[in-house]
Order: structure tokens, then C-alpha cells, then sequence
């Protein structure tokens, strides 16, 4: 029968992988205290958006009794902001008025319940509100989440090491934490799923291990266990399965060594089945509970397309594309090369892991994941591919046979990558990267910067900019609409309360939609096809303009031709002070002297801000030589 053992044993000592272990987690320490983000009164708490609905269930059951209905949630949305809706719940289909189902699974509320009860202490002897959401209770949570990380590292290390050196167990622990957006989702984001399932990965593949090595009842029951907690967590995680039933198949005679090993100890196949079902009992108990149903689909109109995976946008789009946000994740994939041919056994099931999960990552439907850097979906998947990342350098820390300058050049882009990397987590701590909505333009217009200009931001909605930069062009002001001549009333919205540079503004709220708009045709002021025109105004808003938009568009008989829009609230927004929102456009290419320009302000369901000075300009070119 075929050795399905580690094919080097422990290694005695690791000085290296442990002191990066510590070192980067002392610095991973440093930077959440950095941002700690404990003003919960904002939406950048921690328990919010998707992190409230995992969190719910203990609130909900400890503190008010009323996992069913939970009405306590609108004092917590009024209070807290957690989110722009409680999504995080739903009426029960065919069941009482005002029952409610959870949306998601209660696997982290399990592994959050000792430090919900310790924020909760705290919150009592702080004199917190012992409402489940105060301050104490972020601060649990928060790093309960970072103690997790450590934890998952931790067992990642001992994994490595069974199989490679200690300098490559340190060097795909250093590039993984300060390389990927893992670092995201293990500091700032630590309240989010993908930590605690990294973790869970990294304690399956330690237990898979180790049950190779010597196989007992104990670890395939834990193995069960912990594949049963994966999928408690998210679902989808079910994938992680192939992981532990192909561990050391790296051929036909492997696989029938695996097959009569497996007929041998049968007893182990039962308990870690029944590890599964335990792990994973408590959701379907819940949902019986709840739903009346056992097996309950609670993601309402989301789903997965099998058939029509998005594994391009996945992979390569700006908006959330894994390799451009994280391009150093390259090295594990081009690692599967290595790892197949110096442990195949390893390489088959980190390889029939990989393309399971990016399907299944790729099929749902809002491919993107909501809010985040890059694709985090794929985050807990960093576990398995250290397998391949670590075959990937063990190939290239061999000068003598690869040649010095390959690996000098592998390691000066490398540093070069983790500066990338780190640099656009700042500038996503910082709202430059936008969480939800970038694209190709707006992604190299702010490349490198730490300070974009209006213009940049003004690339996530409209695909136009000038051509060259702003210097060359001289501003030509075309008409200016400062309300300072309107009537003040309530049914216009114009209002003297506050204006810019002038007594009067437009209140901009859900009563009033459109503003009053600034009109002008092009041939009354020699505008011709392709000129470029700047639309701008002035906003002041006590908390934000969010949702509001500056339009432009071109008519001809009523039929518009061109529409452009950005939004009013970006990254130069100040709250309670008047600032400039703008964006260039060109005149269509058929344009005709008797089309009309229109500048506006479109509110519609919007917050309410003040606007002034709506203002068009050509962005005349300047004469060079």
C-alpha cells in the first residue's frame, strides 16, 4: 500500500516561520489600532452590513429573547447605522406577520458566542449599553477575529512545515499576509466570514494531515467536524470535502491504496460523517424552528448560475477582479507546475480544490460580493493554495539550479507587489479605491495616488475625460445658474437659508428631484462637435449628498442624444462646508447649432443637500507650439 504520509517528517526547529508569525502579527496589531473604526455611530463599525447578520442570533437570543420577531433591530438601526436597511432578516414565507428568518447561516455567531459574553461583561462593568452593539462588543469581536487569524497562521505554519523548509514556510507566510487582501479581512475586516474560514481550512488540512500520517477514529471525526463548521458558516464551503477524499492521491495506485485504506477503517468514513452532521446541525434546527422547513433557502432572489460562471469578472475585471487587486496570488498558480511534480499527492487535491471553488465562487450570481478589495470570496482559499505557493518558492529558492538573477527578479517584483498591495489597502482605509464600483478608468486614473482630483472621481460614473491634461485648456464660462434672481419658496426648494457666494440655493431633498436646471443651445455660443463641456456645481450637506447626481445632457427635439452623471458625495466631500463636484464631457459628434445643453441636480429618493452655482464651461484648448 502506498505511503500516504507527509513526505518529510516535522521539522525540529522553525525559528524563522515563527518569528514571522509573531512579528507580522504584532504589525497586523498595530494597524487596527490604527484604524480601529469603534465609532459605531458610522457605518465603519464592525458589526455591520453583512457582519450584523451573521452576529444576530446572539443579541437576538441573549439579551432580548426574540430570535423570532427581532424588534429590538429598529432601536439598533436607529442607533447604530449598522447598515442603509435590516436586510440582515426577513418575513417568514407563509408564516405570522412580523416572524422573521435570519438570512445567514449561525456559524460565526457559534464561534463569536465567548466574546459576545465578554463584550457583554465589559459593557456592564464599562458602563456600555448592554445592547449586544456598543463599543465593548466591537472590541470583542474585533479581535477575537485577529486571535482567530493568529490561530489559522499558526496551523498553516505546521502544515507547511511537514512538507517544505522553514524559509519557504516563512516566505509564503510573509507574502501572504502582507501580499493578498487577506490582510483586509484579518485586520480591518476580521468580523467578515473569510477570516474564520481561512482558519477553518487550515485546521482541516492540519487534521488531514496528521490523520495520513496515523489514522484514528478521534481525527476523522474531527475532520467531519471541522468540514461541518465550514459549511455552518457558508454553505458553499461544502467544496472544502475534496480536500480530505483525494489527500494523497497523486495516482491510480494511490488511489487504490486511498480506496482499500478507506474499506479498512470504514468506522472513521461513520464518524466523520458524523462530525459533518453535528458541524453543521444547528442551521437546519434553526430553520426548523423558525420556517416550519429543516432545509430553507434564505438568500431570497440570489442564486447561482452553474452554467454561466463569471470567472473573467472574477479573475481579471477591475471592479473586483482577483489577480488585478492581488497579482501576487500569480506565484501559487504557476506553484500547482512545481507541486505537481514534487508532491503530486498534494497537487490533486489543492488542484481539484481550487477549480471547484473558483466555479462555484464564479456562479453566484452578484459575482462581485458586495463591498471589498478585490475578490474576497476567494480569501479562505489562500489556506490550500500555500501549498502550491510554498512548491513555487521551494523551486525558486534554489539559485544553484534555477540561476541567481531569475531569483533576485522574482524577489525585487515581489517587494514591489506587497508595496503595491499594502499601498491600495490604504487607499482602500481611505475610500480612494471604492469598495463596490470601481472600473478600468477610475482604477488608473487614482493608480499610485494619495490624493485624487475631482476629476478622477468623476471617472466611476462617466466614461469621458479630457484628453489631455488640465493645464492645456483654458475654462470658458458659458452660463452660471446661482438661484440668487428665483422666488424663495417651499414648493421651488429655493431657499435663502445658506448659499454659496451668494443669499439663495436649491434644498435638494425627496420632495424636489430635479433642480432647476441651466439651459443653453450650442449655437448661440459657437459650440461645436467634440468640444468639451464642464458641468459643475456647488454642494453643502450636513452628513453627505449621498445619492444625489449632477447631470448633463444634450437634446434635440426633445429625444436626448447624450446623458452623463456623477454623483455629488465622493472622497473631497466635506461635511457642513460648501465644495465643487464636476465632470467633462464632449458634444456628440453630431451636434447641431440648434441642440440644447442641460445642466441639472437629480435627487430622486436621495439625502437632502443644498446646491449653487450650476455652472457650464468649454474646456477650451490652448494654442501650443
Amino acid at each position: 500500500m502506498t505511503d500516504l504520509r507527509s513526505p518529510a517528517g516535522p521539522t525540529p526547529r522553525a525559528p524563522y516561520s515563527l518569528l514571522a508569525i509573531l512579528v507580522l502579527f504584532l504589525l497586523m496589531l498595530q494597524a487596527r489600532l490604527w484604524a480601529p473604526y469603534f465609532d459605531t455611530h458610522s457605518t465603519q463599525g464592525i458589526l455591520t452590513w453583512d457582519a450584523m447578520g451573521y452576529y444576530i442570533y446572539l443579541p437576538a437570543h441573549f439579551i432580548y429573547h426574540d430570535l423570532g420577531h427581532m424588534k429590538f433591530a429598529q432601536d439598533i438601526m436607529r442607533d447604530y447605522q449598522p447598515s442603509s436597511s435590516f436586510y440582515q432578516a426577513f418575513q417568514v414565507p407563509g408564516g405570522p406577520e412580523g416572524a422573521l428568518v435570519a438570512k445567514y447561516t449561525c456559524g460565526l455567531a457559534v464561534l463569536w458566542t465567548p466574546f459576545f459574553f465578554l463584550g457583554h461583561w465589559a459593557a456592564g462593568w464599562l458602563d456600555y449599553p448592554q445592547d449586544g452593539f456598543s463599543a465593548p462588543y466591537q472590541i470583542a469581536i474585533a479581535f477575537g477575529g485577529m486571535l482567530f487569524a493568529l490561530l489559522g497562521l499558526g496551523l498553516l505554519r505546521r502544515v507547511l512545515l511537514r512538507y517544505f523548509s522553514d524559509v519557504v514556510t516563512t516566505l509564503v507566510l510573509v507574502l501572504l499576509i502582507l501580499g493578498s487582501n487577506y490582510f483586509q479581512y484579518s485586520v480591518f475586516d476580521a468580523a467578515m466570514a473569510h477570516n474564520y474560514l481561512f482558519t477553518g481550512y487550515a485546521l482541516l488540512l492540519w487534521l488531514t494531515v496528521r490523520w495520513h500520517e496515523r489514522p484514528t477514529r478521534a481525527g476523522a471525526f474531527f475532520i467531519g467536524l471541522t468540514l461541518g463548521l465550514l459549511v455552518l458558516i457558508r454553505p458553499s464551503e461544502a467544496v472544502a470535502a475534496v480536500v480530505p477524499v483525494l489527500w494523497g492521491v497523486g495516482s491510480w495506485a494511490a488511489l487504490r491504496a486511498k480506496l482499500a485504506l478507506v474499506r479498512t477503517r470504514w468506522p472513521d468514513v461513520a464518524l466523520l460523517v458524523l462530525g459533518g452532521v453535528l458541524g453543521v446541525l444547528p442551521q437546519p434546527l434553526y430553520w426548523h424552528w423558525a420556517t416550519g422547513h429543516f432545509l430553507f433557502y434564505s438568500y431570497g432572489d440570489q442564486h447561482f448560475s452553474f452554467l454561466k460562471p463569471h470567472l473573467w469578472e472574477v479573475l481579471f475585471s477591475f471592479r473586483k477582479g482577483w489577480l488585478i487587486y492581488s497579482p501576487l496570488l500569480l506565484m501559487p498558480l504557476a506553484g500547482f507546475v512545481a507541486l505537481w511534480r514534487t508532491h503530486r499527492g498534494l497537487a490533486v487535491p489543492a488542484l481539484a480544490f481550487f477549480v471547484l471553488n473558483l466555479w462555484v465562487v464564479s456562479a453566484w450570481d452578484i459575482w462581485w460580493y458586495g463591498g471589498s478589495i478585490g475578490q474576497r470570496a476567494l480569501v479562505q482559499s489562500y489556506a490550500v493554495l500555500a501549498l502550491p505557493w510554498a512548491a513555487a518558492l521551494a523551486w525558486l529558492v534554489q539559485p544553484q539550479r534555477r540561476g541567481t538573477a531569475v531569483a533576485v527578479a522574482v524577489a525585487v517584483v515581489a517587494v514591489l507587489l506587497i508595496s503595491l498591495n499594502l499601498f491600495q489597502h490604504w487607499q482602500y482605509m481611505q475610500s480612494i479605491i471604492n469598495p463596490d464600483e470601481m472600473n478600468r478608468r477610475y482604477y488608473f486614473a487614482i493608480f499610485n495616488k494619495t490624493k485624487p482630483t475631482q476629476a478622477d472621481y468623476a471617472l466611476l460614473d462617466v466614461k469621458t475625460h479630457l484628453p489631455r491634461a488640465e493645464r492645456y485648456y483654458t475654462p470658458k464660462v458659458l452660463a452660471k445658474l446661482d438661484f440668487e434672481n428665483l422666488p424663495s419658496d417651499a414648493a421651488s426648494a429655493i431657499t435663502a437659508d445658506r448659499g454659496y457666494y451668494s443669499k439663495q440655493s436649491f434644498h435638494a431633498d425627496a420632495a424636489h428631484a430635479f433642480s432647476p436646471e441651466l439651459k443653453l443651445t450650442l449655437g448661440d455660443f459657437s459650440l461645436n462637435p467634440g468640444h468639451y463641456i464642464r458641468a459643475s456645481c456647488r454642494v453643502y450637506s450636513d452628513y453627505g449628498a449621498w445619492g444625489n447626481r449632477l447631470v448633463m445632457t444634450v437634446e434635440r427635439n426633445g429625444k436626448t442624444l447624450t446623458w452623463d452623471a456623477i454623483r455629488l458625495q465622493n472622497n473631497l466631500s466635506v461635511a457642513r462646508g460648501w465644495g465643487q463636484v464636476y465632470f467633462d464631457a464632449p458634444l456628440p459628434a453630431n451636434a447641431l447649432p440648434s441642440d440644447v445643453l442641460r445642466i441639472y441636480v437629480l435627487s430622486d429618493n436621495a439625502s437632502s443637500c443644498y446646491i449653487d452655482d450650476i455652472q457650464a464651461e468649454w474646456m477650451k484648448p490652448k494654442m501650443t507650439h
